[in-house]
């Protein structure tokens, strides 16, 4: 994994174009671009006047895109094998998200971004992205940095070398109905958003190291997820850094089966696998009326959901007022909940399962 940060451093109502007409039209808001296969994706959103619905036909566009224009709309015709697959070019074009983030098959950023720092100038804000797969890029599927308000909706990312889909340095950001899978690193990842309001619901993540990870963010909401072979289901984790991690609300989530292994990284600098719940020296977060099952491992992360404070792991906190609250959880090893008993003002009740530690969690 990369801290992005530091990477940075180093048809509808209105007129109907042909992106093969594109450079001798005048696009304008509210107005639909039709890319046909074989045309350019980047040429129609260059073109695209905020409020632009940029639509991909059925069929393999071998491109990398990169919008930094408010409220465009990227289209496809559906994220299944007949619908829109959006696949590695011969070539990366050199674009700011080719550069610094490798082969990126969907880059959301920033309109204004100090290359040197990481810093977001000005936001890109509104973006839309729904209805298509984004399969075997060397880095990430869709990666947002700098967003406000970006929605990525019925969206598969498959057998990418990063991360499946990912938002930094953003907030209000939204990921529904999507499906992460084969991808070498989270399969969802929320990061270095202190203020996310990131919500993740009604999404599958199977076989990637993680199913969900949110680091160094606050105010991330996942519910009705689908998490399972991965080697941690959902992870919030404290990495150390000023902020800490947090503010989640985890609830109604299936979690089952995540027993793949995952080496230690550059986000996450400790093995982790068999867990399905991790709460990672996380403050103030909300574990709810989740089903998690079959999540099994011998590291201290194994077992089903585990409090456990940051301190010896990252340099991060103790958890403090966490709620594990009315969760089912059985056939977890070595236990199906798991505390540490650091930290003050942390609760667990109502929930239902085997074997605890310590004991009469369940």
């Amino acid at each position: 994994m990369r801290r992005l940060t530091a990477c940075v451093s180093a048809a509808a109502a209105g007129l109907v174009l042909s992106a093969g007409f594109a450079g001798a039209v005048s696009a304008a808001s509210g107005k639909v671009i039709v890319v046909p296969l074989g045309h350019s994706i980047q040429k129609a959103v260059d073109m695209a006047a905020p409020g632009t619905t940029v639509q991909l036909m059925a069929g393999v566009y071998h491109q990398s895109v990169e919008i930094r224009t408010d409220r465009i709309t990227l289209r496809g015709a559906g994220d299944t094998a007949g619908g829109t697959i959006v696949a590695p070019p011969a070539h990366l074009p050199g674009t700011i998200c080719s550069t610094v983030f490798g082969g990126t098959g969907i880059c959301i950023l920033a309109s204004k971004l100090n290359t040197k720092t990481g810093a977001v100038i000005t936001p890109v804000s509104g973006v839309v992205v729904h209805d298509l797969s984004v399969i075997g890029f060397g880095g990430n599927g869709v990666l947002g940095y700098g967003t406000t308000g970006l929605i990525v909706m019925n969206v598969t990312a498959r057998d990418d070398g990063g991360y499946g889909i990912v938002q930094f340095a953003s907030t209000r950001t939204m990921f529904a109905h999507d499906g992460a899978t084969g991808n070498a690193e989270a399969g969802f990842y929320v990061g270095d958003s202190p203020d996310a309001a990131t919500v993740a619901r009604d999404n599958r993540a199977w076989n990637n190291e993680f199913g969900i990870l949110i680091r160094h963010a606050r105010g991330v909401t996942v519910n009705d997820n689908v998490l399972r072979a991965n080697c941690q289901g959902i992870l919030v984790l404290d990495d150390g850094q000023a902020g800490g991690a947090g503010n989640a609300a985890i609830e109604d989530n299936t979690v089952s089966a995540n027993n793949a292994d995952c080496k230690p990284s550059g986000d996450v600098p400790v093995e982790l696998k068999g867990g399905g719940i991790l709460l990672l020296g996380t403050t103030r977060t909300l574990v709810a009326h989740n089903s998690v099952y079959d999540n099994a491992g011998k590291q201290f992360s194994s077992g089903g959901i585990v409090v456990f404070s940051a301190r010896s792991q990252t340099g991060g906190s103790d958890p403090v007022d966490d709620k594990i609250i009315g969760n089912s959880a059985h056939g977890n090893r070595p236990l199906d909940l798991i505390w540490d008993q650091t930290g003050t003002g942390n609760v667990f009740s109502g929930n239902h399962c085997t074997a605890s530690a310590p004991a009469g969690l369940c």
